[in-house]
């Protein structure tokens, strides 16, 4: 079934929605063993960090890889293989914990196509919680739920994953959120229909999350080559203009060219091949677009790699661009957390005034009495709450 469109007569039959929502939560409950099984047989498992009194930590940002034999000990190189093959089970790992640390809800984005993860029911209003997309980079270093799986191997969870954001979203937006996964028919080996690259895959989620009729903000954070995802988007969903307030890319690039127009290179024949493949099926993205990119510079920020201390102006880049804190480029989503929800909230405070002056969803006294530092998480949806798209599509 396609979750496109719930109509006001479906609310008025629970059961056989709750069944339905039985059915995708036992089809997509979180296999955690298999992520820790694979982990074992390499000799690894995952350990909760310690608080200051000593005590194991609740927060599952703090888990580290460890050995079993011995858990001071983290991962020992074994060559190429080996690291790819615990790498895999970390990011497999980082998914399961979106669903079971972060209470999202993994479901398919079409019958035939990918899976992505999403908040359960909104937990105020369907139409009032602004909604915030995080997509990763190429694969493999980028993958659903991890911004950089290096630092899922060798640093934390909390660095390496996106736990820490979608808890961050909540609390500090008061938003919903949607985990894309652009690289999946990468992983898959073979072609997803509707996300048979990065491009497709993220108009694809954005045209079944996002209601056309709705008006509640939207925002991105992207790292890596998930940047040019979101040129595109802007590209050839010109209504998202509109409707995206915020976009924070961390360390955002393109493969080859710019973010606002890829190109094919003529010194590497792999990677020319594979953006030839994407350009094949995304032509726009390797096309300028005056439009998009003047929509897009009004609310993009680019956290680049640097040296320079966090939030520090850095010239001379495609985009309006700070330090992200760090000069390595995995670690640089990790490193400009604050900064990136500091500058998320000034541009959602933004859009709530501009909505409520349109006399949009959010009412004027809720604009002048809610700000981004006032903005507090709401309590957690009662189990079996979860409502896979609203009227008009949508997940979250």
């Amino acid at each position: 079934e396609d979750y496109a469109d719930e109509s006001e007569d479906e609310v008025d039959e629970p059961e056989p929605k709750r069944a339905r929502d039985d059915a995708i939560r036992a089809e997509t409950a979180p296999r955690r063993a298999d992520a820790s099984q694979l982990l074992a047989a390499k000799g690894y498992a995952y350990v909760r960090g310690r608080t200051a009194d000593g005590e194991p930590s609740d927060d599952a940002r703090t888990e580290r890889l460890a050995q079993i034999a011995d858990e001071t000990q983290g991962f020992q190189w074994k060559g190429q293989e080996d690291y790819d093959a615990v790498a895999e089970a970390c990011a497999l790992y980082c998914r399961e914990r979106l669903v079971v640390s972060c209470g999202l809800m993994e479901v398919p984005l079409r019958d035939d196509g990918a899976r992505i993860w999403a908040s359960p029911r909104d937990y105020d209003d369907t139409k009032t919680a602004p909604l915030v997309f995080l997509v990763c980079g190429s694969a493999p270093g980028g993958s659903a739920g991890v911004w950089g799986r290096s630092l899922c191997v060798n640093a934390t969870l909390g660095e390496g994953g996106m736990i820490d954001y979608v808890a961050r979203a909540r609390e500090a937006l008061g938003a919903n959120v949607v985990v894309a996964d652009p690289n999946c028919s990468e992983e898959a080996g073979d072609d997803v229909p509707g996300s048979e690259c990065a491009h497709l895959h993220l108009a694809s989620l954005y045209a079944a999350a996002v209601a056309p009729r709705e008006r509640r903000p939207v925002l991105f954070v992207a790292h890596s080559y998930g940047a040019s995802a979101v040129a595109h988007l802007f590209k050839v969903v010109p209504e998202c203009r509109a409707r995206v307030c915020a976009v924070a890319f961390t360390d955002g690039c393109a493969l080859h060219g710019d973010i606002l127009e890829e190109a094919v290179p003529t010194h590497d024949a792999r990677l020319a091949a594979k953006l030839e493949a994407i350009r094949a099926l995304a032509p726009a993205a390797f096309k300028a677009d005056a439009a998009a990119a003047a929509a897009l510079r009004a609310v993009a920020r680019n956290f680049v790699a640097s040296e320079l201390p966090s939030g520090t102006p850095v010239a001379g880049r495609e985009f309006d661009a700070v330090s992200a804190g760090h000069a390595s480029h995995p670690a640089t989503t990790h490193a400009a957390t604050d900064a990136v929800f500091a500058f998320l909230g000034e541009k959602l405070d933004a859009a709530r005034r501009r909505l409520a002056s349109e006399g949009g969803f959010w009412g004027a006294d809720e604009v002048s009495e809610t700000s981004s530092e006032e903005r507090s998480a709401p309590p957690p949806p009662p189990p079996g709450e979860y409502e896979p798209s609203h009227a008009g599509g949508g997940y979250a």
